[in-house]
């Protein structure tokens, strides 16, 4: 994935740079249809809606598309923004460089993402052991394979990023954690 000159931050750096109050509406170039916004007040990001997610989430996933090349376009609505709008709390500089670590790690783990139609399962007996100590994430993760074990639904449902998913269930899959359990047809 290319992380240099992205058209996000092309975008951004120069409404950032001019302090500029407003909206960034971003388009599908294709469909013309708004997929997401940014909401700057005086040259910084105070929210993000980005295909049906907020804050920096939404944020995270808009720079992991636009590093995928996915056509976007950016339009500038300037507004009067009131500060009660604010979501997210990082300077622009900050948020631009945890995004780029977050499409490097989104980069890193895309590989490691299992198929969708696999169930997971937590081990019992992994939760007896006092020995392997679990993430914030990596608890996350198991918490929500409890409920659900289908991987389509792991990523639809847990908060956290793909990338954070993925990179829990690779280390939970090296603590013995979890297992896959065998996904029955109806011929079975």
């Amino acid at each position: 994935m290319m992380m240099e000159n992205l058209a996000l931050f092309d975008s951004l750096d120069e409404q950032t740079a001019v302090r500029f109050t407003g909206r960034l509406n971003v388009l599908d170039r294709l469909s013309r249809q708004m997929i997401g916004v940014v909401v700057i007040k005086d040259g910084e990001v105070l929210r993000c809606d980005y295909r049906g997610v907020f804050g920096l989430k939404a944020f995270y996933n808009m720079a992991i598309e636009s590093a995928q090349l996915v056509l976007q376009d950016f339009v500038v609505e300037p507004e009067i923004i009131s500060e009660e709008l604010r979501e997210i709390h990082y300077p622009y500089p900050v948020l631009k460089a945890r995004a780029r670590e977050a499409i490097e790690r989104f980069t890193n783990y895309a590989s490691h993402r299992p198929p969708g139609h696999l169930r997971l399962m937590v081990r019992p007996d992994f939760l007896d052991q006092k020995q392997d100590a679990v993430s914030d994430a990596e608890f996350r993760v198991l918490c929500a394979i409890t409920e659900w074990s289908k991987v389509d639904d792991l990523y639809r449902n847990c908060p956290l990023q793909d990338y954070e998913i993925t990179e829990a269930l690779v280390h939970l899959r090296k603590k013995e954690a979890i297992k896959t359990v065998a996904v029955r047809t109806a011929g079975q």
